[in-house]
């Protein structure tokens, strides 16, 4: 009975310190416990008076963003990037070799990017995103580091999506040529990771070919994949469209009619394990729903208003794995990374919402968010080297301007 008692209150504290964002100094790691901002669900005011007074006022989440923002100007490394190698903790993710971290490095810097380009002209913004977009084009190589190891899909999709968006912003403009070449190279490298089912993966342990078996293809790296092609097809890219079919037709092969998405390729034969479950699948059915219909494919508007609505009233679930150390150690397999993640396919899903149901979901995405910054500005949900901060952060401001351009449309 001892035991029990140990063990459960070791859960609550646990879940406890995660969901309260901890007091740290902008050079510190981040923490998992300590003062928690803002007002809890419980005190929030009714959802059609808060998005009324959003539209009409300053927004009531600026600053955040503006702390978000901030963060990233005061870590931006000297050569444009974000993030480091360094510090290790114990128990890392596995890596494979050295080249993993330019993978790392330069997804999340592109992520970075992103969330800057999102900002109007301010002081110190404009020069962070030219620094960061010069680092962007003349960024090393994330090449593949081993047969069964490639998380440089990551890199080449993040790469590609905010090269092509940075494409249409004119403070950019003297770098365009630079971006446009670089874009193309990393659609070269993306697309020869390919596996043979269609999909995108990262991992294909027990084979050392060229092109992926597809076995460990999975909806959320295939989802990242999809929506930086569509954007650079909107940009006008050459973006081959047999290949792109063959992505969204695993995309539909993946998706379970109650909207989930299976884990990965390997669980269609176990369907109903938790991880494949709606509860377990919460951040991919988000990026996945994006994907497809950004491509014009499968789902309609009340599709995704049906499918963001299951995402908030199952979304203790996706909750309960932020902050946590190791991947899968949730409930339904939840990983922490998956939070953000979802967060932003999510914030991209509201511009094809229903009109009606836009600023609605845009309040409560926005107020979900926001409950989750640090008190340095910084968000992160999954430790990763010294890259935790840096690609949360620019995932936390890429959300919060989503449903900021949803509610402050003329801004």
């Amino acid at each position: 009975m001892r035991l029990a008692l140990t063990v459960l209150g070791s859960m609550a504290l646990a879940l406890a310190a995660c969901a309260a964002p901890a007091r740290s100094g902008p050079n510190s790691q981040a923490g998992t416990s300590g003062k928690r901002e803002g007002k809890s669900a419980t005190d929030a005011e009714p959802l059609h008076a808060t998005a009324a007074a959003d539209a009409q006022g300053p927004w009531r989440h600026e600053a955040s963003i503006e702390r978000g923002v901030a963060f990233l100007l005061q870590h931006q490394n000297n050569d444009g990037s974000f993030g480091a190698a360094l510090p290790e903790r114990p128990a890392d993710i596995y890596t494979g070799g050295v080249n993993s971290f330019h993978a790392f490095g330069n997804a999340s810097s592109a992520l970075c990017c992103m969330a800057l380009l999102a900002q109007t002209s301010g002081p110190g913004i404009d020069e962070a995103l030219k620094r960061g977009y010069r680092f962007l084009v003349s960024a090393p190589n994330a090449a593949r580091v081993r047969g069964d190891t490639f998380y440089n899909t990551w890199a080449q999709a993040y790469m590609l999506e905010a090269l092509a968006r940075g494409l249409a912003d004119t403070r950019l403009e003297s770098l365009h040529g630079a971006m446009r070449e670089r874009a193309r190279l990393e659609m070269e490298r993306l697309f020869k990771l390919q596996s043979l089912d269609g999909g995108f993966g990262y991992y294909d342990f027990g084979w050392n070919l060229v092109r992926p078996t597809g076995n460990i293809s999975t909806p959320m790296t295939t989802s990242a994949a999809l929506v930086a092609l569509r954007a650079a097809s909107d940009a006008g890219f050459d973006v081959p469209r047999h290949e792109v079919t063959c992505a969204l037709d695993y995309m539909e092969r993946m998706r379970v009619p109650n909207g989930a998405f299976l884990y990965s390729t390997g669980h269609k034969y176990r369907p109903l394990g938790d991880a494949s479950m709606i509860r377990g699948s919460l951040g991919r059915s988000q990026a996945g729903n994006c994907a497809l219909a950004e491509w014009d494919r499968t789902l309609t508007p009340k599709d995704l208003h049906r499918g963001m609505e299951t995402f908030f009233r199952e979304h203790v679930f996706i909750e309960i794995g932020r902050c946590r150390q190791y991947p899968h150690e949730a409930w339904y397999a939840t990983a922490p990374y998956y939070y953000y993640f979802g967060h932003y396919y999510a914030a991209r899903n509201l511009a094809m919402l229903p009109p009606a149901a836009r600023a609605e979901m845009a309040t409560r995405l926005a107020d979900t968010v926001a409950r989750t910054q640090f008190d340095d500005g910084s968000f992160w949900d999954y430790p990763l080297f010294g890259y935790t901060k840096a690609y949360g952060t620019g995932f936390g401001v890429l959300i919060m301007s989503h449903c900021r351009a949803q509610l402050q449309p003329a801004r």
